[in-house]
């Protein structure tokens, strides 16, 4: 993993680059823009390859911030990418350690899949059991 010096120098990139035409657009539907915002998450002492960067980001169909760990920025680039879909139109270095600034480039659509809370419901969990289990994870952080 390399350093918030390294990233600045530009001796090491991020995996993922911003797109190079920030008007033209490959996907058809309505864009939204999300601003990703990323922070340094103070470890815990004694655990090997725990998070390293939070992101923070307004999710528009729960009507709530959205908030993940990662180990890295590079992982979280990948997913929101990747994973999500999202094209990355901006990344810009802050003053602190780890904090970035992420614009991406998004479609309503990417916000309407399932949350969590129904997946868990899908296969089996009552309302009651999810509740718990999500309290538990944001109580100690990880994924479900």
């Amino acid at each position: 993993m390399g350093s918030q010096a390294d990233y600045e120098s530009g001796s090491l990139l991020p995996a993922v680059e911003a797109a190079a035409d920030p008007i033209r657009t490959e996907r058809p539907g309505r864009v939204h823009w999300v601003v990703v915002m990323t922070s340094r998450v103070a470890t815990r002492e004694g655990h090997q390859g725990a998070a390293t960067i939070q992101t923070r980001f307004w999710h528009p169909r729960d009507h709530r911030w959205s908030e993940n760990v990662f180990e890295s920025l590079d992982h979280a680039l990948r997913l929101f990418v990747d994973e999500s879909g999202w094209v990355l139109r901006q990344h810009q270095t802050l003053d602190l350690p780890d904090a970035h600034e992420l614009i991406f480039e998004a479609r309503r659509e990417d916000f309407s899949r399932p949350s969590t809370a129904e997946m868990l419901e899908d296969v089996g969990l009552t309302r009651d059991d999810v509740a718990k289990l999500l309290d538990r994870v944001d109580r100690e952080g990880g994924t479900p």
